[in-house]
Formats: C-alpha cells, sequence, structure tokens
C-alpha cells in the first residue's frame, strides 16, 4: 500500500512539472541589429555553419550555381528532421556597393536529399529588411518593417504552403 502512495505522488508531481513547463522554443530566429549605421543579422540558436564548397552536396538548382558564383553561402546542419524530411538553414551573404547584405533561407529536403520546397526566412538584400523565425511547429513567420508579415506551414511531406501574407 505504501508503495501505491509513493507511486502516485511522484506520478501527481511529475505531472504538474511537465505540464508547467513553458512552450517550446523556436527552431531559429532571426533579427536585424542596427549598429553604426550598418544593419547586421544575428540568430539564436547559435548555430554552426560551414561554407558550402562541394555546392553538389547541398545545392541542385541552375540558380544555386549562379547564387554561389556571386556570393558567400553557408549552411547549418538540420534544425529538424524526422523520417520524411530534413529541414536546413542556408545564409547568402553579398558585398554591395558599400555595405554587406545578407539573406537566410529555409530549404526542406526529402529523406533520399532531393530539395522538396523553400522559403525566404530574413533578408536584407535590396530594400528588404525583413526578419524571421521558425516555430517549434514548423511555422516559418517573416516579419517586416511595414508591417508586413508572412505565416507559411513546413507540412508533413515537406512542402511549404503560405497561410498569411500581408
Amino acid at each position: 500500500m505504501k508503495t501505491i502512495k509513493i507511486t502516485g505522488a511522484i506520478l501527481f508531481i511529475s505531472t504538474l512539472l511537465f505540464s508547467c513547463q513553458p512552450d517550446k522554443k523556436d527552431l531559429i530566429d532571426v533579427k536585424i541589429v542596427k549598429k553604426d549605421g550598418l544593419e547586421n543579422m544575428t540568430y539564436l540558436p547559435n548555430l554552426d555553419f560551414e561554407e558550402v564548397i562541394d555546392s553538389a552536396r547541398y545545392l541542385f538548382n541552375e540558380k544555386d550555381y549562379q547564387r554561389i558564383l556571386i556570393s558567400e553561402i553557408k549552411v547549418a546542419p538540420p534544425i529538424f528532421q524526422n523520417d520524411i524530411i530534413k529541414v536546413r538553414v542556408f545564409t547568402r551573404s553579398i558585398f554591395v556597393k558599400t555595405k554587406y547584405e545578407h539573406g537566410f533561407l529555409i530549404r526542406t529536403y526529402s529523406k533520399d536529399g532531393k530539395i522538396k520546397d523553400e522559403k525566404v526566412l530574413a533578408s536584407t538584400f535590396g530594400d528588404l529588411s525583413c526578419e524571421g523565425r521558425v516555430t517549434a511547429d514548423l511555422r516559418i513567420i517573416t516579419s517586416c518593417p511595414d508591417g508586413g508579415q508572412t505565416i507559411a506551414q513546413i507540412e508533413k511531406d515537406g512542402s511549404i504552403n503560405t497561410l498569411k501574407n500581408e
């Protein structure tokens, strides 16, 4: 009887502890930071981006080969993967006139390594100055200073569907 009471107490306490945990953190959160008149992009968590040298390993279409010729492209380890898809983050930096412009791209892959879909997460290219994040439930949320916001969902099959575009 004493064992049943102890087991019940442990289950009750663990239920309280785990039900009060905060929401899951974002898989990546990209912010634009202005310092000394320059824009830089910061991101959390601190991912280990590697420069894409062997482009055939990560980049599969003609557009990617053109990008790598004029800019620096880096890729992080997958931020999400399961038995069906893998989600990776790419960064792209290019020096234009007097400053660096940056972009973050979310790309999904099938288990056999083929590109399924992609979406810009954050960018300072051209006139853009948009921040973004990928939530734990695989939503891509991009916000721009003009108040515009895009919300997209990474689906179970790896496709990315826009839910809101304002």
